[in-house]
């Protein structure tokens, strides 16, 4: 945007120098009416051209006006610069050009004035390209924000799909688990009960030892069913609050302590895969940056927020990094995508908060 007001500047700043020259030419040669009208007339429409665009054919306007001041002073030979400029930026090459040469054959000029016509040719085709290497900047700089407006929001849209994703995975492994209880757990504690009722009644003792022998199976049989159930939905990765204390034993650059308030296992998988990137990208920034000693991390879990702050006591001088990293602004677009907030200060030591609200409604069991 300051490239397109300079060239603007610039050609705007020609115009009126052209309009002051002709006022001195006015003033030091025949100061009349006349020549004053003319000057008024090419002063109106170089205003009309600051303010606003107008189109090439208005520069018949100029050359009208300058024309019909030939015959009675040389100042309209000056005069014809301005719409010879103005041709030529409009990218009329080919009038600009005739009207060049018609002016240096057919007006009796000096030499002074074709050289003011010639710069006012030359003058006008470097704006001409300058005005039109402008526009392509401008239109990829559009294209590049607009490539940036729609990764934020497919960043945004898979954040809220990975949310979706995780919920309905939650939902899935419960049915799955309720079945599997449901088709042999509870199939075979239901008829150990029955058979259980049955042997208080049961009079002929051969039967009874054999009804009691089937309890005893149908139990063995369901403790083992329950015992695989357990084992299969015992995860072999670290998650959650675990495997953020994972990440911080893996840090021996500097002393960490990791503080853990409410309960960690009603937050979802989604907000866990956040908070350990936020917590990944602020210990590798002290360890890369600061020159920091300890580092104090608090996760805080309530029924309505999950809150992580993260904060060393490195100086000052050592955070410019940390602030300008694009990992921390990734994080913020992250964090705002589910509804929270991503602070950073540096008044004492370097302060990360992440600040992420719990959705009401959702089983988080």
């Amino acid at each position: 945007m300051k490239t397109g007001l300079d060239a603007n500047f610039f050609i705007n700043g020609w115009r009126f120098l052209n309009i002051i020259l002709l006022i001195h030419l006015w003033i030091i040669g025949d100061s009349n009416a006349g020549n004053f009208i003319l000057i008024l007339l090419l002063l109106l429409l170089a205003s009309l051209r600051w303010r606003l665009s107008l189109p090439a054919w208005s520069v018949l306007f100029d050359l009208f006006f300058c024309l019909l001041y030939i015959p009675y002073t040389n100042i309209s030979h000056y005069g014809l610069a301005l719409p010879l400029f103005e041709l030529v930026l409009k990218g009329k090459w080919l009038y600009s050009v005739l009207l060049f040469l018609s002016s240096i054959i057919l007006l009796s000029s000096s030499d002074f004035i074709f050289w003011h016509l010639l710069q006012a040719m030359l003058f006008g085709a470097f704006s001409y390209f300058t005005l039109k290497n402008q526009h392509v900047q401008l239109e990829r700089l559009d294209a590049l924000r607009k490539s940036e407006y729609e990764l934020e929001r497919l960043k945004t849209d898979l954040l809220k799909a990975n949310q979706s994703t995780s919920q309905q995975a939650r939902l899935l492994e419960r049915n799955r688990i309720s079945r599997q209880l449901h088709d042999h757990l509870g199939h075979d504690l239901t008829g150990a009960s029955l058979a259980i009722q049955a042997y208080e009644h049961m009079e002929d003792q051969q039967k009874a030892e054999q009804l009691l022998e089937e309890v005893k199976k149908r139990i063995q049989r369901s403790t083992i069913h329950l015992r695989e159930t357990v084992h299969n939905m015992s995860s072999t990765v670290m998650t959650g609050a675990e495997r953020m204390e994972e990440i911080i034993n893996d840090f021996h650059q500097f002393d960490t302590s990791f503080k853990k308030y409410g309960d960690t296992f009603s937050v979802p998988a989604y907000i866990w895969s956040l908070l350990e990137s936020c917590l990944k990208e602020c210990l590798t920034n002290t360890a890369r940056h600061s020159n920091a000693t300890k580092t104090d991390i608090d996760l805080q879990v309530t029924d309505a927020l999950v809150r992580l702050s993260i904060q060393d006591n490195g100086t000052k001088q050592n955070k410019k990094t940390q602030f300008e990293g694009s990992g921390l602004r990734s994080l913020q677009l992250r964090t705002r995508a589910l509804d929270g907030s991503l602070s950073i200060s540096n008044e004492d030591g370097f302060l990360v908060v992440c600040v992420i609200p719990l959705q009401e409604g959702v089983d988080r069991d």
